[in-house]
């Protein structure tokens, strides 16, 4: 007669079912957290996670906007860590490297010795901060005199030239002629759009992208300002063609340098 006993691995209640559960749900998130992760190669000592040289997983995302722009870790291509793997490198994370520690003897052991870790969080990424007076020399060496903007421009009316009036003054026609001209002239330099400091902060950064060092200037639209050019009350764009003076200031700094932004027409 089969025996109608419960087999003892599994659970006997409710509580020890959801118990196990939760240990395999806890394993399942683990184990995809671990898959999401790639390995990196430290350019620098970071504490916490390892010295120059180690390969430790990281999440793509904090690969891809800190440490990797700020050259703290190179990306580890997939033959590069099939090689690591087959040679069996060590890719994990040391979080007790850069920790200090202090040694406290216990009155009563006498020799027993009792590590402590120290105090607050240290943390794991310290980026240099430049200094207004080294970010105005970058934006000194690195932005052009010239800045380039091509906008389509409003076309205007043309306006047809008044039939000679028989009895008119020839002196009446040349004042009247020369009005019609200006008037065309001052039509025909404005332009669709505008362009304003926003655009000129963005062409800056794409200048100080090629320097590691000058692509760590903060610039934002706040710190550029029109001279001229700019509409009454509004020193932030520019709606006509021509060429025109933009003071440059990065926070903090004295005073700020002078550039020329040219609008031309496009063709």
């Amino acid at each position: 007669m089969a025996s109608l006993a419960r087999p003892t691995l599994l659970p006997q209640c409710a509580s020890c079912m959801r118990r196990a559960v939760q240990q395999v749900r806890s394993k399942s998130k683990a184990a995809r957290e671990a898959e999401r992760n790639i390995v990196v190669k430290l350019r620098r000592d970071v504490p916490r996670f390892g010295r120059a040289g180690s390969y430790i997983p990281i999440a793509p995302a904090m690969m891809r906007n800190q440490w990797f722009p700020f050259r703290i870790a190179d990306y580890v291509t997939p033959p590069q860590l099939k090689q690591l793997k087959a040679e069996g490198v060590t890719m994990a994370r040391d979080v007790e490297f850069g920790v200090r520690r202090t040694f406290i003897e216990e009155e009563e052991g006498g020799e027993e010795e009792v590590m402590q870790q120290r105090a607050p969080y240290v943390r794991p990424i310290e980026i240099d901060m430049l200094t207004p007076e080294r970010s105005m020399q970058l934006l000194t060496t690195f932005v052009p005199a010239t800045i380039d903007f091509t906008r389509q421009p409003i076309p205007h009316e043309k306006v047809e030239t008044a039939q000679p009036r028989h009895g008119a003054s020839d002196a009446a026609d040349v004042l009247t002629a020369a009005a019609m001209a200006k008037k065309s002239q001052v039509e025909s330099t404005g332009i669709y759009g505008s362009v304003s400091t926003a655009d000129v902060a963005a062409t800056i950064k794409l200048a100080l992208a090629h320097n590691d060092e000058a692509a760590r200037v903060l610039l934002s639209e706040s710190d550029i300002r029109f001279v001229e050019g700019h509409t009454e009350g509004d020193s932030t764009r520019v709606k006509q063609l021509g060429s025109f003076k933009v003071e440059i200031q990065a926070q903090g700094a004295a005073a700020p340098i002078t550039r020329t932004v040219r609008i031309r027409a496009k063709e």
